[in-house]
């Protein structure tokens, strides 16, 4: 077995859609390092980091074949929606 396969055996095991089961898995391995990342950064720029070490994660996982190409293009346009309005209100622009 494969680390390519544990999605597919993960999904047989629970009785789901495959592409259900990349997503569970990798949000496991995403919240299971961003967890002690949140616990260790603190101050202004911790958002960053999370943000940083999510799409560090996801880009991993996109990698290994666990987590859809697609779904990591959508983090990314969402992620950027919000900094720009997050960017907007902390700089006073509209």
């Amino acid at each position: 077995m494969s680390l390519e396969d544990v999605p597919a055996y993960f999904a047989i095991y629970l009785g789901i859609n495959e592409t259900t089961a990349q997503v569970m898995l990798s949000l496991v391995v995403i919240f299971t390092m961003l967890l002690p990342t949140m616990y260790l950064s603190k101050g202004t720029n911790a958002t960053t980091i999370y943000l940083i070490v999510a799409l560090l994660a996801e880009c991993l996982l996109v990698g290994i074949g666990w987590l859809p190409f697609w779904i990591l293009i959508a983090t990314v346009c969402m992620m950027a929606i919000a900094v720009a309005f997050l960017g907007g209100k902390i700089t006073g622009g509209d």
